[in-house]
């Protein structure tokens, strides 16, 4: 992400802080399409993370629909949210997650074309605070008699849910997508061009052959792919059928020179008058306003850093004995191309509720034939709940491709701790591995 990891002071002003910032959101659809797309970022406090998340689902006010966490890139068609990126700054995290799931606002709204509801997304952390956002939808009418006011009818595009429209793994999969290299497939950005005027005799905007589209930086910049809103083709229907969509070609943002960070996939459908004249009816592609969202893509390429150089994976297994001596697990590091690899933030975290306890130093070692041999000791930074110890500026002691190192931390089990496995998480840069496997036993 282009956030600089810097120390900053809370801004009681900025979402960030206090509530949940909107990256995105499907903020425009017909009643035949009733889902949820949204996609924020929160800064919390070191260590904090989410617990529950919430929304509502009749847009009454009420948060009281509850979504489940899945693992990233999971893009299910459920109630779910998915973490899609933890990023750890000097004084605090800040997490980006993306939530979808069912809505029922499918109310027709005529005589007026459209009907706006504000849907209250809760997002409660394992500190006991709960952040709060209200993302505004306008849901249009799904219906068009010629006896209706003059704007409803207005040409619209699906938004896309679960496997009606194809896709991979289904048709949502472009709402919330993540790609570590710029890379965005061909089957994610989905549009299916409704007019319910379509075809029509001697009424205003009965025809309907094309939208626009562009990808747009959180930023507000434009990606190079789509320095302008471009024009698609795409046949009008008015029926509910999905055989007339089109789907954008494969998109590589590295390599168009697009920077890593979120982007909105915004479309704006078009309509032509009998005579051939563009419709008042259109919507304008000059007002991102007037956009429809229907996807959006978070590129997390980050050339040129540390964490592209080398790996982390778990360390050999450690067993715990209950209430016993301490015992060092932890994760081995292997370079994967030549060249040095910069000092790195580890941080480490406990697992809830397993017991344990850290001790508030690192080592770093090596392999000496088939010795271990510490080269690194490093003091660190325990949490006030003892449940996080952060470490700055560790050298890996990488050199050169191929080249393999670990770390290690103190860790014991209380006399309480519950027997079987379990592990630390690591989180080395922007890599995150588990630890070495532990395994809690009896004397």
């Amino acid at each position: 992400m282009t956030t600089p990891a810097t120390a900053a002071q809370a801004d009681s002003t900025d979402p960030e802080w206090t509530g949940i910032r909107t990256l995105g959101h499907a903020n425009r659809f017909a009643v035949w399409d009733s889902e949820f797309r949204y996609d924020g970022r929160i800064r919390v406090p070191m260590g904090v993370k989410i617990s529950t998340v919430r929304y509502s689902y009749t847009g009454n006010g009420q948060a009281g629909m509850n979504a489940v966490e899945v693992k990233r890139g999971r893009s299910g068609i459920d109630q779910e949210y998915e973490v899609i990126d933890l990023t750890f700054l000097a004084d605090a995290d800040l997490i980006t997650f993306t939530l979808r799931g069912d809505l029922n606002v499918d109310a027709d709204p005529r005589p007026a074309y459209s009907r706006r509801y504000q849907i209250r997304v809760d997002v409660t952390l394992d500190n006991g605070d709960v952040r709060t956002a209200n993302p505004e939808i306008e849901v249009l009418a799904g219906a068009w008699a010629r006896t209706d006011p003059e704007k409803v009818g207005r040409p619209f595009v699906r938004l896309p849910y679960d496997h009606n429209w194809g896709g991979t793994p289904n048709s949502q999969a472009g709402f919330g997508y993540v790609s570590d290299n710029g890379r965005i497939p061909g089957d994610k950005f989905i549009i299916d061009l409704v007019n319910l005027r379509q075809g029509e005799q001697d009424v205003p905007g009965n025809n309907s052959d094309h939208v626009y589209y562009q990808l747009v930086h959180e930023d507000g910049t434009p990606s190079h792919y789509t320095p302008t809103p471009q024009l698609q083709k795409a046949e009008g229907h008015r029926d509910a059928g999905t055989g007339r969509k089109v789907t954008l070609p494969a998109i590589d943002l590295r390599r168009l020179g697009d920077k890593p960070g979120y982007y909105r996939f915004l479309v704006w459908p078009q309509a032509a008058n009998p005579d051939g004249s563009p419709s008042y009816l259109s919507w304008d592609p000059a007002k991102t306003e007037d956009a429809f969202q229907l996807g959006s893509v978070y590129y997390r390429y980050t050339a040129g850093h540390a964490q592209g150089r080398f790996s982390v994976s778990p360390g050999g297994p450690v067993t715990l004995v209950r209430g016993g001596e301490p015992r060092y697990a932890g994760v081995e590091f292997q370079a994967v191309e030549d060249g040095g690899v910069p000092a790195q933030r580890i941080r480490v975290t406990l697992p809830q509720g397993k017991g344990l306890r850290l001790g508030d130093r690192l080592i770093v070692g090596v392999m000496q034939g088939s010795e271990w041999k510490e080269v690194g000791s490093y003091k660190g930074t325990l949490s006030p709940d003892g449940q996080t110890l952060t470490i700055d500026s560790v050298d890996l002691a990488l050199a050169g491709k191929g080249s393999k190192s670990g770390a290690l931390v103190e860790v014991t089990a209380s006399a309480e701790a519950p027997l079987g496995d379990t592990s630390l998480g690591f989180q080395v840069g922007e890599h995150t591995s588990a630890s070495s496997l532990i395994r809690v036993t009896e004397l």
